[in-house]
């Protein structure tokens, strides 16, 4: 170790480094146990593979529907808040700035 270093870092940076390490490899040694996330998509695909096709374009649609709607409110509600900004501010200059 370079003669700069102090008797503590000698020993606290390869012992951070090496908790890193096992934490790391004891975290995805876990994420392989216990997913946590995609828990329930083989049994979602097996009933998705079930359904016939026009059923599987009805959910779709309904799916997309719901995407295009959340689209359309988060743009009504970006103008309505852009809206309210610009009162608010003629207020305050109406207040502050006769």
């Amino acid at each position: 170790m370079p003669d700069f270093l102090s008797e503590p870092q000698r020993w606290a940076i390869p012992a951070v480094l090496i908790v890193s390490v096992a934490g790391v490899v004891v975290n995805l040694w876990w994420e392989r146990r216990r997913p946590t996330s995609y828990t329930r998509r083989p049994d979602f695909l097996a009933e998705w593979r079930s359904m016939s096709a026009a059923e599987q374009e009805e959910v779709d649609n309904a799916s997309l529907d719901l995407a295009e709607q959340a689209e359309i409110d988060a743009r009504q509600d970006a103008v309505e808040a852009a809206e309210h900004l610009l009162e608010r501010r003629a207020v305050v200059n109406a207040q502050f700035h006769p």
